[in-house]
């Protein structure tokens, strides 16, 4: 006999020892909870079933409900309060499934099948499909509560691929608002039959891990605009800092552009494998092998463009690539760490041919934008609930991109496991003081003077030269202004910096600056010109992102 019990279970139906795990569980649960709670979400139609592990099983507990709607519910707001129990009851590793219990299911010929249940399992990382409802699926139907799929007909979607498609992942790397442990669209083989690519109903949905907020919603709805029509804007051109979402929102479109506008031939890479490829290509199989594997597509996404800067022969390929690919209106999407005239060594040709759809600026992530992508991380990968005060405590520490927002999550849910509670901010700083110190150094005159040479692509220590032309000139005195707004530091030791021979050179970079601000006069930034604010707002986000 299993050992394992649901509600309502007599003596011989399971052993003591899981009906008192199961009593346990419960009473945790309700306590953290609340009774109103409790009784409103879990009295009612829910039964649970523990499992104590042993021989090669985790200790889980399933929860099972009569609606896929009450499943989903729970295992969104709940979630972290039933793996806070189970923990509590059955041990660190312990697991929770939360799943729909499905009607009998009848044959054509009338005789009714046993009970098939329908499991979502979180912890677990995918959808538990049991055997009963495999023979259910195989035959076209699960119970009576789904039908055959249907490839057309918007709104049909079946209780299997309702579960399925509870979320998605979109990013293979780290983005503004890509969460990898979070619960992802698999392929669910049932018997026979296997529903390879659930469909997305919604291009939001697609999107639905990525954090909305004033420093990407441009973008935002241009990538949005693009997956229903991708001939809009074309190529989509995608820039910004690391860790602010590019790939993230490069590979939500590829997963859009298969499973909604159904290309057959979807080919997303980054620019370092494009010019791997060209070069084994050269010295193998020949360019025509090359140009036809992504030319001949019914859509290519290209990340980290700048990858590409002073090859001039996959450049070449690149112009090619692009204006095939235009002029057949197939879909075109690429990322760069800045806009196509901002990115030196790229011809300007090339930059012109990138820039000629649709050109969408990343900014770096903002402090409410930060704040909602750590509450949503913490959501995921924390087994117990933080507090609004505690998560906004932690937020005024960080700084950076997304990435430094989910290694501090990581770090709290690992706490939560070693203390059984949750950790203080003195405890998250003593473990991760270092994390969060090092995204929040103050600025210095050396950090300025790299963050302006880098926004405008100046090299070595060409702002502490002797040049005057303009392209030098003028990044300098916004560097001087720079460190006088944001250091306070003397304005002799400022001119001393940038070797200047007096103060008077900071004082007056700094009388200039203000002009233009209050002038809004416009500023060379690369091959762009930019409003000075624009140009300031650029230089403060490296600072921000170190």
């Amino acid at each position: 006999m299993k050992d394992q019990c649901a509600t309502g279970m007599s003596a011989s139906q399971g052993s003591n020892e899981t009906q008192e795990a199961e009593q346990r569980f419960t009473d945790a649960l309700r306590e953290r909870l609340g009774q109103d709670t409790y009784r409103l979400w879990f009295s009612r139609g829910v039964t649970f079933a523990c499992d104590l592990g042993g021989g090669g099983r985790q200790p889980s507990v399933q929860i099972q409900t009569g609606a896929v709607f009450a499943a989903k519910r729970i295992e969104h707001r709940y979630m972290a309060q039933l793996r806070w129990a189970a923990m509590t009851t059955l041990g660190d590793d312990a697991v929770v499934r939360v799943g729909v219990k499905t009607m009998p299911a009848a044959d054509p010929d009338g005789s009714s099948q046993p009970h098939a249940d329908l499991t979502h399992t979180p912890d677990a990382g995918g959808p538990h499909v049991p055997q009963a409802a495999a023979a259910g699926a195989k035959r076209g139907f699960l119970g009576d509560r789904t039908k055959r799929p249907s490839r057309g007909g918007k709104g049909k979607v079946n209780a299997l691929s309702t579960v399925l498609a509870s979320e998605s992942a979109i990013s293979p790397k780290a983005g503004v608002q890509a969460d990898p442990v979070g619960p992802r669209v698999r392929d669910a083989h049932v018997g026979q039959a296997s529903v390879r690519e659930t469909r997305v109903r919604e291009d939001a949905g697609a999107l639905s891990g990525f954090v909305v907020g004033p420093c990407n919603e441009f973008t935002h709805a241009a990538v949005t605009m693009a997956m229903d029509n991708p001939a809009v804007a074309n190529p989509l051109y995608i820039y910004g800092g690391p860790g602010t979402g590019k790939s993230t929102l490069l590979s939500a479109m590829a997963k859009a552009f298969k499973q909604r506008r159904r290309f057959r031939r979807v080919v997303a890479l980054s620019a370092e494998q494009f010019t791997n490829d060209f070069v084994a290509s050269v010295n193998t199989t020949g360019l025509p092998a090359f140009r036809a594997r992504y030319r001949d597509v019914d859509a290519l996404l290209i990340d980290d463009v700048h990858f590409l800067a002073g090859k001039s022969a996959t450049l070449r390929e690149v112009m090619y690539t692009i204006e095939t690919l235009v002029s057949a209106g197939k879909p075109l999407v690429l990322t760069a760490n800045g806009s196509p005239l901002e990115v030196r060594g790229m011809t300007g040709e090339v930059a012109g041919r990138m820039g000629a759809g649709l050109v969408c600026p990343l900014l770096a992530i903002d402090i409410e934008t930060r704040l909602e992508l750590l509450r949503r991380s913490t959501e995921t990968r924390c087994v117990l609930p933080c507090e609004e005060g505690f998560l906004r405590s932690i937020n005024e520490l960080l700084g950076g991109d997304a990435r430094s927002v989910t290694g501090v999550a990581n770090l709290i849910g690992m706490l939560q496991r070693m203390y059984r509670r949750q950790p203080t901010l003195s405890e998250l700083e003593r473990f991760g003081g270092d994390l969060l110190r090092s995204q929040n150094v103050p600025p210095t005159l050396r950090r300025i003077e790299r963050a302006v040479c880098e926004t405008f692509g100046i090299e070595g220590d060409g702002l502490r030269g002797k040049g005057q032309t303009r392209r030098v000139s003028q990044p300098r005195m916004l560097a001087m202004y720079l460190a006088r707004e944001l250091t306070g530091s003397a304005f002799t030791e400022i001119a001393k910096h940038f070797g200047r021979r007096s103060h008077s050179g900071a004082i007056t970079a700094q009388e200039k600056v203000q002009r233009w601000i209050e002038d809004e006069d416009r500023i060379q930034v690369g091959g762009a010109t930019l409003s000075v604010n624009e140009a300031i707002a650029r230089v403060e986000a490296r600072l921000r992102t170190g």
